[in-house]
């Protein structure tokens, strides 16, 4: 695919969300709403710029991304403290994350917007919205989210692009056949630090170097697990029982933690997805196997941390009480490893917990180096899940082991946010 196809392609994308929202898709009129009045906001921040300052910018796909981001970004704030952040989102949900939870390093001269279509006339307007070449001192993409149209005019007109955080495979996009364009965009980048030794054969096979700068969430979790408060009414509703924490979970997680329990063990379910009628039906499932459901939303608000009754099992039909949960845990089930890929290990491997994953995995390389570390067993059926459960009640002392060689292995592999910093400063 080339420049023409490419161009055709995004604007026919564009007409497709367009299409979405028109028809009340949710996710398609969150894209359609954060880029409105996008130019605007960014012509008003540039003017606000110190004499001389320069936007650092750095593109995030989505939450995940701006996960790997923030590591970065504050070893960068804390390197080159005189410059402004431009922080780009594609998605919707990466520009609600940080919209509830900006960093504490976020300063008033930096700024957060969407990323432009990548096409020739959009991209040229958000760069003059920016001050132009002038005004940039770098761009660099967090992980794999590369837009080769903004790659070209950026470094035609001087301005360094560079990529962290990669994670590429051979036979993915756009490393296969009709990818060309994009690589283009990959060959053009000044630096690329990419998280394993493995990309780096696949990028060597195009012509493409770069160099192992490992994964920054390594950074932002062992962080947040070193500062984290623990909710002292959580720990009481646990009261020193058998924990399991099912994070992320999706039916096939929700069904092997209920047929695992057994009466003076406890378990905190947190569903990836919710509906007020499905956490319902999953009450009845557990009391119809002998537990009894306590569901998070009937007791706690989001600034009220009240005590919490008696119960079983903890259903949380909320967001970001994942880290809490894990804090009080003896070993975590973490979910979508039996539909379309696991989701963050990371996150109660640095609490120190064992981890129990559904078998698609593949594309997760933490996950491959968490197994070989002990930390982690991928389960390859429903069954298998629901037997290791078990296991793991039985032997608490030995569960509690490979836990902590979970937490081991990520703290021997933080450290990236601030050895990027450094390589891109150099760079520069």
């Amino acid at each position: 695919m080339g420049s023409f196809g490419h161009g055709f392609m995004m604007r026919l994308y564009r007409v497709g969300i367009a299409t979405a929202a028109a028809c009340g898709h949710a996710k398609a009129r969150g894209w359609l709403a954060m880029r409105r009045n996008r130019l605007d906001a960014l012509r008003s921040a540039t003017s606000r710029l110190k004499p001389g300052q320069q936007w650092m910018w750095f593109h995030c796909a989505s939450v995940g991304e701006y996960e790997q981001a923030r590591p970065v970004m504050e070893a960068w704030r804390t390197l080159h403290p005189e410059d402004a952040f431009l922080l780009s989102f594609y998605s919707a949900s990466g520009w609600d994350a940080f919209a509830h939870r900006q960093p504490e390093w976020w300063a008033a001269t930096d700024h957060v917007t969407a990323m432009p279509l990548d096409v020739g006339a959009a991209v040229r307007c958000f760069i003059e919205a920016a001050g132009g070449p002038v005004h940039l001192k770098g761009l660099l993409f967090a992980k794999y989210d590369v837009w080769p149209t903004l790659v070209s005019l950026l470094t035609t007109n001087g301005v360094p692009v560079g990529l962290f955080a990669g994670h590429v495979l051979p036979g993915r996009w756009p490393f296969r056949f009709g990818g060309g364009y994009h690589r283009q965009a990959w060959r053009a980048m000044q630096s690329i630090w990419v998280q394993t030794e493995s990309s780096l054969s696949t990028l060597r096979m195009f012509g493409i170097s770069a160099d192992v700068g490992g994964d920054p969430r390594f950074d932002r979790v062992h962080e947040a697990a070193r500062q984290h408060n623990p909710d002292e009414a959580l720990q009481a509703w646990v009261n020193k029982r058998p924990c399991l924490v099912v994070g992320s979970a999706w039916q096939p997680e929700w069904d092997a933690a209920r047929l695992a329990w057994k009466k003076g063990q406890c378990a905190i379910v947190v569903p990836h997805e919710w509906t007020s009628a499905g956490i319902a039906a999953e009450a009845i499932r557990w009391e119809a196997a002998g537990a009894r459901p306590v569901v998070w939303s009937a007791h706690r608000s989001e600034n009220a941390r009240a005590d919490l009754p008696d119960g079983d099992v903890l259903i949380v039909d909320a967001t970001g009480e994942l880290l809490d949960a894990y804090a009080v845990a003896d070993f975590a089930v973490v979910g979508g490893g039996f539909g379309h890929g696991v989701h963050n290990t990371l996150e109660p491997a640095a609490h120190g917990k064992w981890i129990l994953v559904g078998p698609r995995v593949a594309r997760f390389a933490e996950v491959a180096a968490l197994e070989k570390a002990e930390g982690l067993t991928v389960c390859d059926s429903r069954a298998d899940l629901c037997v290791a459960i078990g296991l793991a009640f039985l032997d608490l002392e030995s569960t509690r082991l490979l836990g902590v060689k979970a937490e081991a292995y990520v703290r021997r592999n933080s450290g990236s946010g601030k050895t990027i910093a450094e390589g891109w400063s150099k760079a520069l």
